[in-house]
């Protein structure tokens, strides 16, 4: 007798055997697969990746990303869900948020980034571009989250926090004179969920360009991917905007409130120099 068997496939995102043709496979002939739950469900806004990719390098810094989109195909949702990301609802937008695994270091994001170009080419991944008044309802954002193993904690953020107006009041206030080249760099304009800095501004302000909720990263909340070359340079330079914060960072904790005060406007002063540059 012949084999008439229906040959099982192990889905990406729970492990578990499901039937080639009710799923999703890779274009092209590749042997990822998703169920049918995994093609369409998403977890909750509020869960975490806590997947680290990689080992750590000698930098010891992280990198990883929040992907707003307004549609992703089946095919979008498991080209990023092989790159260790995390689809999760969001109602602010369309599509999922792609939450990514945490990177050691920048160059497996930056691998990434022509698939996603093929993806947006193809029409399978979408985003919303539209930033009029301040950002129409379901427009996107490419949150960009940058740590250090060694620097970035919850004591250390805690100084950052201290030294916030100090810190990050220079930088923003030199960004906005410039408003092309922050759509240049960034991809999209100040909008109203990242904002730049104002008299109300505090730490804990989740609508701030700069985001400090989260005690062991800096999320730059003002990126959006247009394309591999904006985005990648965007992440270049909000990158060397954290090698300052994590310079200061590095002892504050022995240091006086004197002198942490004037490291903060040290590291103000070299991040306003990396934005004029860039």
């Amino acid at each position: 007798m012949g084999n008439n068997r229906t040959p099982k496939c192990q889905c990406l995102g729970c492990n578990n055997l499901g039937v080639e043709g009710m799923g999703v496979r890779r274009r092209g002939g590749g042997r990822a697969f998703l169920c049918e739950y995994h093609i369409r469900g998403l977890e909750s806004y509020y869960t975490e990746n806590n997947n680290y990719q990689g080992t750590p390098k000698a930098h010891r810094k992280t990198i990883g990303d929040e992907f707003e989109t307004d549609y992703a195909s089946k095919y979008a949702r498991l080209e990023f869900m092989l790159q260790g990301y995390l689809p999760t609802r969001d109602g602010s937008i369309n599509g999922p948020e792609f939450k990514s695994s945490i990177m050691h270091g920048k160059n497996t994001l930056k691998a990434f980034l022509p698939t996603i170009d093929a993806l947006i080419e193809s029409g399978d991944l979408r985003i919303n571009y539209d930033y009029r008044n301040g950002g129409r309802p379901g427009s996107c954002g490419t949150h960009t989250h940058i740590g250090h193993l060694d620097l970035l904690n919850v004591h250390t953020m805690g100084v950052v926090r201290q030294y916030f107006r100090q810190l990050f009041q220079p930088l923003s206030d030199a960004m906005l004179a410039e408003p092309e080249k922050v759509e240049r760099i960034f991809g999209r304009p100040f909008v109203d969920y990242a904002e730049p800095l104002n008299r109300w501004s505090s730490w804990d302000g989740h609508s701030n360009f700069i985001n400090l909720q989260h005690d062991n990263t800096l999320e730059w909340r003002l990126p959006v991917y247009r394309n591999t070359a904006q985005y990648s340079y965007c992440v270049d330079v909000v990158e060397a905007f954290s090698d300052k914060v994590f310079a200061f960072c590095d002892g504050c904790l022995s240091r006086s409130d004197a002198e942490n005060l004037k490291a903060a406007k040290k590291a103000a002063k070299q991040m306003v120099k990396v934005w004029e540059k860039a």
